[in-house]
């Protein structure tokens, strides 16, 4: 989960929404999934260590459906997402992009929606454009 939180956020920020938007959105997500105080608290702290719980990953999932980034049937759209963060001065290859965002269709869609992104930092296939 560590720096997952982080990859979404960057995710939303970098698609075609402004920070306002963002803002709303991220409060939508964070009330719609009922993630608890004390895990916001963390996120907004940046403490991403062990497993903040199932209601932070379906967070993750709500930010990708509500900025286009994400497909509950075809997980998230490595075209865009590769626009999106090139767009806000992130490097990611396409390539990379597609060994994380298998489309595991896991059963769970917030698990599956947060591993794939996990999987970008985990193997530090994002970075900032020099």
């Amino acid at each position: 989960m560590k720096l997952l939180i982080v990859l979404c956020a960057v995710i939303a920020m970098a698609c075609a929404v402004s920070k306002e938007e963002f803002l709303k959105i991220r409060e939508e997500c964070l009330k719609s999934e009922n993630v608890p105080q004390a895990v916001i608290e963390k996120l907004k702290n940046r403490e991403y260590g062990g497993d903040l719980g199932h209601e932070a990953k379906c967070y993750i999932r709500c930010l990708g459906l509500k900025t286009g980034n994400w497909d509950d049937a075809k997980g998230y759209d490595v075209d865009k997402v590769f626009a999106d963060f090139n767009g806000a001065g992130l490097e990611v290859t396409k390539e990379n992009l597609q060994k994380c965002f298998k489309s595991s269709g896991d059963d769970d869609k917030c698990v599956w929606a947060s591993k794939d992104l996990k999987c970008l930092w985990t193997n530090k296939y994002v970075s900032r454009k020099q």
